[in-house]
């Protein structure tokens, strides 16, 4: 035997037989002849008939040894075996729950001891039941009925468990819309670094516990499958088998109670989520058609420069400019280009003639050269170089 707990973020099966069946005979490739649709009939219509000819101990022990290749570590469920054996054994537990309500073999006023070492086994129905919607494979929308259906399957089967006092444990109860509605968002969290290394340590010892236990069991199933004449033995084999689901069950709702969270505020947000529904856009209510965007800036621009000046040019630049020297308000431009020539400062020649000019009026000794030579040293000796207009100065 093979049990191991598995969490809702292990992968799911593939939705219903049927669904695929469905989609098979849509196709217009295929074409399904009318003897293969009897053959499909009547192949259910065999195994319904087995079902009903079968006592509910023999189709338990099917439903058993399913449980236990799903289960197993090495079964690979991305398969389509995997998922056909999956839902043949929901549709067998749950014939079988319809088949043990109508037996009334449990009740609520008797205690463990009372209860047949045969029938104890059949508590565990609801637990499997539970396991196999929380591992079935859907679409999202499909997703929340499933969680929904495992919650309310552990929860009868902790419920019946702690009627007959094989455990204790308060049963949670699972969200529901107006519990999802009223959430707050945390945007903060105190973390307790010291609570979260004992959570931790604690998980891990009770995970070790439940591998010795899962050992223990395997080695009691397969003792028991050569001398099965022992009572008491499988009474004790059937408790603690129902003791190890408990503990299952509690750590799955804990996940499968957040999950159902989510789903359900998705619900609320989205109506659907398949993916049919985003390839297939219903039609765009019909809008007003916009108005164009005008920017200020480009709006104040176009008055002044482009297209949207507000009048048309009446002279070019040049007949501008000619408008302003006939005015006098601008230079011609003769005037223009003489400004642009500047000053004729002295060259180098023509100081050098002036030099020459001084020298030969001193050799002729001519009196007016003397004259001015004499009044420039007379006023260079009454006028000091620097010093100018000295009005107002301190």
């Amino acid at each position: 035997m093979a049990d191991h707990h598995c969490c809702s973020s292990h992968s799911h099966c593939d939705e219903s037989s049927t669904t695929d069946e469905t989609k098979s005979s849509s196709s217009p490739t295929h074409n399904f002849s009318s003897n293969d649709i009897h053959k499909h009939f009547n192949s259910n219509d065999n195994d319904n008939i087995n079902e009903e000819s079968q006592t509910v101990s023999q189709l338990f022990d099917i439903a058993w040894s399913n449980q236990n290749d799903l289960q197993s570590s090495s079964a690979d469920t991305t398969t389509d075996d995997y998922s056909s054996k999956l839902l043949h054994t929901i549709r067998l537990l749950e014939s079988l729950e319809k088949r043990l309500i109508s037996l009334e073999l449990f009740s609520d006023n008797e205690s463990i001891d009372e209860v047949s070492t045969t029938n104890i086994r059949y508590l565990l129905l609801n637990a499997y039941l539970a396991w196999l919607y929380q591992t079935k494979r859907s679409k999202p929308s499909q997703r929340l009925i499933n969680v929904q259906h495992a919650c309310d399957y552990y929860s009868k089967f902790l419920t019946m468990t702690r009627n007959y006092e094989i455990h204790k444990y308060s049963i949670p109860k699972a969200p529901t819309n107006d519990d999802c509605g009223n959430m707050e968002q945390l945007n903060s969290r105190d973390v307790d670094m010291m609570k979260m290394a004992q959570d931790r340590a604690s998980k891990i010892q009770a995970h070790l516990k439940r591998r010795e236990e899962e050992e223990t069991m395997r080695a009691f199933e397969e003792a028991m499958k050569h001398d099965a004449s022992d009572e008491e033995a499988k009474r004790k084999f059937y408790l603690s088998k129902i003791r190890w689901w408990v503990d299952t069950a509690l750590n799955d709702l804990v996940y499968l109670h957040d999950e159902l969270r989510v789903l359900l505020q998705r619900k609320s947000i989205e109506p659907t989520n398949d993916d049919e529904s985003h390839r297939r856009p219903g039609p765009l209510p019909p809008s007003r058609p916009l108005k164009p965007l005008v920017i200020t800036r480009d709006m104040l621009q176009s008055k002044a420069i482009g297209l949207g000046y507000p009048s048309a040019p009446t002279m070019t630049i040049d007949e501008f400019y000619e408008s302003l020297a006939r005015r006098g308000l601008a230079p011609t431009p003769e005037q223009s280009k003489a400004m642009a020539s500047g000053p004729k400062l002295p060259s180098a020649s023509d100081m050098e003639k002036e030099e020459v000019a001084k020298e030969a009026h001193v050799e002729r000794d001519d009196p007016d050269m003397i004259s001015y030579l004499r009044s420039k040293d007379d006023y260079m000796d009454d006028h000091h170089r620097g010093e100018g207009n000295r009005h107002n100065r301190s």
